[in-house]
C-alpha cells in the first residue's frame, strides 16, 4: 500500500479511538473485543495530547469515535472538543449502536458531523429509536448512515495460525490494515485488534504479553513521520495476525453472547 503526503501530512482513509472498551451489548466476534475487556473511558487531555501530535504527520479523511459504546463515555462532549482542537481532521465521526444516542444532550450532537448507526439483528433498536435519531440528526445537520447487519465475520481462530505462510495469507487479504487505523494510549496502530488481544488472549497465550506495544508506533518517537510511514507501507504482519482470520474468516448469522452471571 503506497500513501501520499500532502504538507508533510500522511493521507489516509480514517483513523479512529476507542473512546471506551466496554459496551451494552456482546456482539459475538465484537472487532474491538470489548465483550471480553475491562472497562475503561479515555480521557479527553490524554486523547487530545495523541491527537496533537499525530496531526502534524497524519491527515485522516474523518476521525472515528467508537468503542465499545462511545455513548458510554462519561462526558463525550470533552473528548469531542479535545478532537477539534487538535486539528486531526474536519470530519469529526461517532460509530453507535443507537441504545443511549438517542437521549444524548445536545452537546454531543453540536459537536460531531457524522454518525454511524449499526442495527443488528440480534439486539434490534427500535424503530421508533431510529426515527428519533435520524429527526436530530437532520436539526444538527449531521450525515447519518444507518447499517443494518445481519451477520459477522469471524475474525479470531479457534488457534493460533501455525505457519508464517498462512500468517501472511491472511494479512494481505485483510481489508482492517488500511480502513482501521487506531490511535491509543499514545501509539497508532494499523487495525483496531492489536491493543486488546494480549489482554483478552494472554491468559491462555502467555506469549502474547506486549505484543500490542511491538505492533504500534509510538507517537512520542523521534522522526515519527518516517516511522508512521514505513509502518503503514509495510507488508510485513502484525505480530498479533497470527492471533486473527481478518477478512479471510467465515461470515456467521450475528448473534450476543450470553451475560455473565454474578
Amino acid at each position: 500500500m503506497h500513501y501520499e503526503l500532502h504538507d508533510g501530512r500522511i493521507l489516509t482513509w480514517s483513523l479512529e479511538t476507542h473512546v471506551v472498551t466496554h459496551c451494552n451489548l456482546r456482539c459475538v466476534q465484537c472487532c474491538p473485543m470489548s465483550p471480553h475487556l475491562p472497562a475503561w473511558a479515555v480521557e479527553p487531555s490524554a486523547l487530545g495530547a495523541d491527537l496533537t501530535r499525530l496531526a502534524r504527520v497524519l491527515r485522516p479523511n474523518v476521525f472515528k469515535l467508537t468503542g465499545g459504546e462511545p455513548f458510554l463515555h462519561p462526558d463525550l462532549p470533552a473528548v469531542l472538543d479535545a478532537v477539534r482542537a487538535s486539528g486531526i481532521s474536519e470530519q469529526v465521526s461517532v460509530t453507535t449502536n443507537g441504545f443511549l444516542a438517542q437521549r444524548a444532550p445536545d452537546a454531543v450532537y453540536e459537536r460531531l458531523d457524522r454518525m454511524t448507526l449499526s442495527v443488528y439483528t440480534s439486539a434490534p433498536l427500535p424503530e421508533k429509536s431510529i426515527t428519533r435519531i435520524t429527526e436530530r440528526c437532520d436539526a444538527h445537520r449531521i450525515h447519518l448512515t444507518v447499517k443494518r447487519i445481519d451477520a459477522f465475520q469471524q475474525l479470531s481462530p479457534d488457534a493460533p495460525h501455525e505457519t508464517e505462510a498462512v500468517t501472511r495469507e491472511v494479512h494481505a487479504r485483510c481489508w482492517l490494515k488500511v480502513r482501521c487505523h487506531l490511535v491509543h494510549q499514545g501509539r497508532f496502530y494499523a487495525c483496531t485488534r492489536p491493543p486488546h488481544v494480549a489482554t483478552v488472549l494472554g491468559p491462555t497465550h502467555p506469549e502474547l504479553r506486549g505484543l500490542g506495544d511491538v505492533d504500534g508506533v509510538r507517537l512520542d518517537a523521534p522522526e515519527l513521520l518516517e516511522r508512521m510511514l514505513a509502518y503503514l507501507e509495510a507488508d510485513t504482519p502484525l505480530a498479533t495476525c497470527r492471533y486473527c482470520l481478518g477478512a479471510s474468516g467465515a461470515w456467521l448469522p450475528h448473534a450476543q453472547l450470553a451475560r455473565d452471571r454474578a
